[in-house]
């Protein structure tokens, strides 16, 4: 597995912190607040010695400067352009030299778009807690493919989604909460189980082990594709509460509770962050 290319977006890195960028510039915090979250929720911030150090403080300060977002990330980035440390690091992990070329064309650009302060853009950011879409004790259930996985609400269109219901599953809402005081997650332990027909609340929570859950985010676009139904309540579980970090990084990243949903994936954690591993000619 390697680099996708020499673009600032073109490896795993970049495009997860993209996204988390995009969660957190949602808080209504000032700029400095947000450099400080996501340097939190990416040791490789602090660390120089970590190859994803100079891709951290670039993608933040391209990021926040079209957010027009002034802070310390924008002179950080210069002086990583300016020194060649980024290069240096992809030269080290094996990049082409015409891809380097490119990197360091790319960098020219980020360079001159750095050069001057962000003009300052209206920012929408949320006033208040979202309001939790599922409650604790919670039990719904919801049509599944014959692979018994959940219609993935990341696509709008069924035809694309290439889901066609095979019969029925079931969840239960373990917990919710809200992380950075704002941002809504969901602690969802999926059935053991599924049914050809429709199961009642009886049916629906027997298969359903509470501690074998994983921590997501639900909005209400994803609730209503994946078409879950209530089919009733009960007394929350008494289960360890999820890890603050693992709970952040759900909702910074936005990694869909659906994922609980689905055979394919191993219950208990969130996804893995994809990660670089190495470059190589294309």
């Amino acid at each position: 597995m390697g680099s996708w290319g020499p673009g600032l977006y073109s490896d795993d890195f970049a495009l997860d912190l993209k996204a988390s960028i995009s969660a957190v510039c949602r808080l209504p915090h000032d700029a400095d607040e947000i450099v400080r979250i996501l340097a939190e929720l990416n040791p490789a911030a602090d660390q120089p010695d970590e190859e994803d150090h100079t891709t951290f403080w670039l993608v933040v300060a391209d990021q926040l400067q079209r957010k027009g977002l002034e802070s310390e990330a924008r002179q950080r980035a210069r002086r990583i352009i300016d020194d060649g440390t980024n290069i240096a690091v992809l030269e080290q992990l094996g990049m082409a030299s015409g891809d380097l070329r490119q990197r360091a064309k790319a960098l020219t650009k980020l360079a001159d778009r750095l050069a001057a302060p962000p003009e300052p853009k209206q920012r929408r950011t949320l006033k208040k807690p979202q309001p939790l879409i599922v409650l604790p004790g919670e039990v719904y259930v919801f049509p599944v493919d014959s692979r018994a996985n959940v219609y993935n609400p990341y696509f709008i269109n069924p035809d694309e989604a290439k889901f066609t219901p095979a019969g029925w599953s079931s969840c239960l809402i373990v917990s919710a909460g809200h992380a950075l005081k704002f941002l809504a997650w969901y602690q969802v332990a999926p059935s053991l189980d599924q049914w050809a027909e429709r199961p009642n609340l009886a049916e629906a929570i027997r298969p359903i082990d509470p501690n074998k859950n994983s921590v997501g985010t639900i909005s209400k676009n994803h609730f209503n594709r994946m078409q879950l139904e209530l089919a009733g309540r009960v007394e929350p579980p008494s289960v360890a509460a999820p890890e603050h970090d693992l709970v952040v990084s759900a909702v910074a990243s936005d990694i869909g509770a659906s994922n609980a949903l689905s055979r394919w994936l191993p219950q208990g954690s969130v996804p893995p962050k994809r990660r670089r591993i190495g470059f190589g000619k294309r």
